[in-house]
């Protein structure tokens, strides 16, 4: 899974508000071995991405204070598939 410094050097690279799609994505393009292990370890669920990426956005939610970010508004944006998804919307603090 995805460790606070890795989430600190996305946070960095990230605009003041961002949301869980551009985390993913600056994600996938700095750690892309580990977040294809996230996908392998949830091959067997019939919603792999969904999946993978509901994790980190817990991940999110659960590490904020140290992470310092915050919740803002929830949004659609598009997502590592293409699709436009409503999704949460973050603060740096």
């Amino acid at each position: 899974m995805i460790t606070i410094e890795q989430a600190k050097r996305i946070i960095i690279r990230l605009e003041d508000e961002f949301d869980s799609h551009d985390f993913i994505n600056v994600y996938m393009t700095l750690f892309e071995r580990e977040y294809v292990s996230l996908l392998a370890e949830k091959i067997d669920n019939e919603h792999i991405f969904r999946s993978v990426n509901s994790l980190i956005g817990k991940f999110l939610t659960d590490n904020q204070k140290e992470l310092e970010i915050s919740k803002n508004e929830r949004k659609k944006s598009t997502n590592v598939r293409g699709n436009e998804t409503e999704n949460q919307c973050w603060i740096k603090e």
